[in-house]
C-alpha cells in the first residue's frame, strides 16, 4: 500500500539492529569453522589409492642375472645395478602319499638367430633374487646362467608368495612382453596367510596365465623351501603347492626339501655363496635330466 506524501515510514530501533547483525557474524562464523574443521580431517585421512608403477625405471625392463660378477643389463640391453629348486621324483616329505609322480621331458633350449641366448623368465621372491649371495655373480640365478648359456630375467620380489600382497602372479603379469621366454621358472611359497584350497585356487591362476601368454614355453616350479628341519604346518604346505603343480603334466615340479638339497649353508637365515652353489648345482642338474639343457 502506497504511503501517503509526508508520512513517516516505519524504522527499527538500534538495539534490533546490533542484535540482528550480531546472529549473523554468530553463524556464519560457526559455519566457516565448521567446514574449516571438515576440510582438516578430510585432509589428514586421504588415501592415495594409486599404485606407483613396479621397478620404478619407467622402461618395463627386466634385471637379467650376471653371468660373471659384473653389472648385469635390462631388457634394452643398458646396464644396470631378492624360496624353493630341484629333484622331480622326491617324495612327498611326509604324510600321505601323492600319486605317483611322471616328470616331462623337453627339449633342449637352443639359441636361435635373433636370440643368442635362450630366455629364462624366473619369477621368485628374495632368494630368487640372489639374496644372501656376497655378489650378483654368485646367487644362483646368475651361477645358473653362467654354466648354461641361458639369459635369466629376474621377476621377483621380497616375500613374494602365491598369496602375498605382492604375488607372484603380479609379478609374472607386470613383467614384459618383450620377454618372450623360452621357459620359466616360479620359485616361492604361500607369503602369507591363507587356506591350502586358497593357495591351490592362485596356483591354478598362475598356470593358466602363463598357458595363456607362453604357451610354447616350458614350465618349471620349484616348491618352498627352507635350511634346518621345517615344522608340520611348513611340510603341508610344501606337499599343496608340489602336488597342484602337478596337476598339470606339462610342468616340471622340483622340490628341494624332501630331495634333500635344501640343507645349505647360510648367511642371516638365507643362503651364503655355499648355499646359493647347492641349489644352482641341484637346479642344473634336474634341468639336465629334463631334457631343458644337455648333458655335460
Amino acid at each position: 500500500m502506497r504511503r501517503a506524501p509526508g508520512s513517516s515510514s516505519p524504522g527499527f530501533s538500534p538495539a534490533v539492529v546490533l542484535v540482528v547483525l550480531l546472529a549473523i557474524v554468530v553463524v556464519g562464523g560457526t559455519a566457516y569453522g565448521y567446514q574449516q574443521w571438515q576440510d582438516d580431517i578430510a585432509t589428514a585421512t586421504a588415501v592415495d589409492s594409486s599404485n606407483p608403477p613396479r621397478g620404478g625405471d619407467g622402461n618395463g625392463g627386466l634385471p637379467s642375472a650376471p653371468s660373471s660378477d659384473e653389472a648385469s643389463k635390462d631388457a634394452d640391453g643398458n646396464t644396470s645395478g631378492d624360496k624353493s629348486g630341484s629333484g622331480g621324483n622326491g617324495g612327498d616329505g611326509g604324510g600321505d602319499k601323492a600319486d605317483p609322480y611322471e616328470p616331462p621331458t623337453f627339449d633342449v633350449l637352443e639359441p636361435t638367430d635373433n636370440r643368442p641366448q635362450p630366455v629364462v623368465l624366473l619369477v621368485g621372491d628374495g632368494y630368487a633374487a640372489g639374496r644372501g649371495a656376497s655378489s650378483p655373480g654368485t646367487s644362483y640365478a646368475s651361477l645358473i646362467s653362467k654354466t648354461l648359456g641361458w639369459d635369466v630375467r629376474l621377476a621377483t620380489a621380497p616375500g613374494a608368495g602365491y598369496l602375498s600382497s605382492t604375488s607372484l602372479l603380479d609379478l609374472f603379469t607386470d613383467s614384459p612382453d618383450s620377454v618372450d621366454p623360452d621357459l620359466v621358472i616360479i620359485q616361492g611359497g604361500y607369503g602369507g596367510d591363507g587356506s591350502n584350497d586358497v593357495a591351490k585356487a592362485a596356483i591354478e591362476e598362475l598356470d593358466a596365465a602363463i598357458a595363456g601368454r607362453y604357451p610354447d614355453a616350458a614350465v618349471v616350479a620349484v616348491s618352498p623351501f627352507w635350511p634346518g628341519t621345517p615344522n608340520p604346518q611348513a611340510e603341508t604346505r610344501e606337499r599343496t603347492v608340489a602336488r597342484a603343480w602337478r596337476e598339470d603334466p606339462d610342468v616340471l615340479v622340483l622340490r628341494p626339501q624332501p630331495d634333500g638339497w635344501s640343507d645349505f649353508s647360510t648367511v642371516g637365515g638365507v643362503p651364503d655363496d655355499e648355499g646359493h652353489d647347492l641349489i644352482a648345482t641341484s637346479m642344473i642338474e634336474a634341468f639336465r635330466d629334463s631334457g631343458l639343457a644337455p648333458p655335460a
